[in-house]
């Protein structure tokens, strides 16, 4: 690799925190005008390594080079002034403020002492051009725009600082298929400008769409620098993880028994209607379907999260009556939210409040809750789940995303559910976590549960599913058994074609 070709290298970089080397020697080099992948577990080193560029460690040791020019990186504005941005998974814009003052922030333009709004908002236009966003007023606040277009204005705020390295952290996780084509059609127009980027991702599609070269980090070590060309997803997890991905999905025998779960003519007007489905003891069932087609809202209208206008629910042959969440829970029917930060756990709660909240009732003796009830089951569902944290205080907002996950699992298997709703239960987390979770799905059934599975990670769904039911527009319109199970008989049928 020419020096002319390089934006980045970093040199032996290592980064220490008490007890823990979690960058060991790295050396990381990134081309001009490239996207470069940068993937790995949870605790592989790759965030730390990222935010040591970013500025956010003056303890660093190791050398920086950016265009072939040493430079020290002791502090993030020291790194912007190198060209360096960093667009991390949790946004950092102010809800009530403007896109505008989001955007120009710290460096909002004057007209002596008073701000210049007129330059403010055409400075601001143009760059939400650059993120595909011509259409969005600058002057609105950032609590009246979607997700998906905050995160846009996220580029568009780095963008305004004319970065040479752009680098993204799972910039993908609470994205679409279609937002996410988006994305990637703005990045490779900033490939084309010479920007070159850092890409983070847990997820390898992804990768193997948008990246140019991938590196992957292990124990705090680069173990694998490939061109994208010249590597496989399995090459891939088996550096990541250290162990061959044939052991990612194991080929169960289902044993699949009688009718848990019956859903009849379940209709809630403007989302979905006139469903209906049966889900059998032992069985795993997939929900594949493009985003707005009523898979979430069909899971939450089914343990009665939200209102249905018509038909009904059996378990077990009894028709299930509760009228809200909790009472549906009582009667044997959990739902793993995909929102795990906002609707499933309570970050600013322990590991322990967070897995018993779901066993209060089991936990009580009339008026008497007793936490000590709660301890082995406690215990037993961390080695099960194999939860990594300090200790079972610990809040849950410091564990890692693969870990919160857990917790969330964790929570609503300690109610032992004859049904489990899992709504894209692997989103965001780390390949280890995800097999983790994998097994554990698979485990739940073999034991006699009825597990639905609602994923936009098709091999998640391939892998998985005993069978794979198809959602568009509110509707079933097919159904796909196990040998006839492949990404693209899922992706053909979702989008209307090859199922009538």
């Amino acid at each position: 690799m020419g020096e002319a070709m390089v934006a980045l290298q970093m040199k032996q970089v290592s980064k220490r925190f008490p007890g823990t080397l979690a960058v060991d020697h790295v050396d990381f080099a990134v081309k001009k005008g490239e996207v470069h992948a940068l993937i790995g577990e949870n605790g592989a080193g790759k965030s730390t390594l990222m935010k040591t560029l970013a500025g956010s460690y003056n303890d660093y040791t190791g050398k920086i080079f950016i265009n072939s020019q040493e430079v020290t990186l002791h502090t993030p504005l020291q790194a912007k002034q190198q060209g360096i941005e960093m667009i991390y998974q949790e946004m950092s814009l102010a809800q009530p403020i403007s896109i505008a003052e989001n955007i120009l922030v710290g460096r909002l333009p004057r007209k002596g002492l008073f701000l210049d709004n007129k330059k403010i908002i055409s400075q601001s236009k143009k760059l939400l051009e650059r993120v595909g966003l011509s259409h969005i007023d600058p002057k609105i606040p950032i609590s009246e725009i979607s997700q998906h277009e905050a995160q846009l204005v996220e580029i568009a705020k780095a963008l305004g600082n004319d970065p040479h390295i752009l680098v993204m952290d799972e910039p993908t996780s609470a994205l679409s298929r279609e937002e996410v084509n988006t994305l990637f059609s703005i990045i490779n127009n900033l490939k084309q400008q010479g920007i070159s980027i850092v890409y983070i991702s847990h997820h390898l599609p992804e990768i193997f769409e948008v990246a140019d070269s991938v590196t992957v980090m292990r124990d705090g070590k680069i173990v694998g620098n490939h061109q994208i060309c010249d590597v496989t997803s399995e090459k891939l997890v088996e550096q990541m993880v250290g162990r061959s991905i044939n052991e990612f999905y194991s080929k169960r025998d289902a044993n699949i028994g009688e009718v848990m779960l019956s859903v009849k003519d379940l209709s809630r007007y403007g989302f979905f209607h006139n469903v209906s489905f049966d889900v059998h003891e032992g069985e795993i069932v997939g929900i594949c379907g493009l985003a707005g087609s009523g898979r979430s809202e069909l899971a939450r209208s089914i343990v009665s999260a939200d209102p249905t206008d018509d038909g009904e629910i059996y378990l077990e042959g009894k028709r299930v009556k509760g009228k809200n969440m909790n009472a549906v829970m009582r009667e044997g029917i959990a739902y793993m939210t995909e929102n795990r930060k906002t609707e499933g756990l309570a970050l600013r709660m322990s590991v322990e409040e967070n897995l018993l909240a779901a066993m209060i009732p089991e936990l009580s003796v009339g008026l008497i809750y007793s936490r000590k009830r709660g301890k082995k089951p406690m215990g037993d569902l961390i080695e099960k789940l194999n939860i990594s944290a300090p200790s079972t205080n610990s809040m849950v907002s410091n564990l890692s995303g693969g870990n919160q996950q857990k917790v969330l699992l964790a929570k609503w298997l300690a109610i032992k559910p004859r049904v489990l709703i899992l709504d894209e239960p692997t989103r965001g987390v780390d390949i280890g976590a995800k097999m983790h979770i994998h097994h554990v799905i698979e485990d739940l059934a073999n034991n006699g549960h009825a597990v639905i599975v609602i994923s936009s990670d098709l091999p998640e769904l391939v892998g998985l599913s005993d069978r794979s039911m198809i959602m568009r527009n509110g509707h079933f319109i097919g159904e796909i058994g196990k040998d006839e199970l492949s990404e693209d008989t899922l992706l053909l049928a979702a989008n209307g074609e090859g199922r009538s």
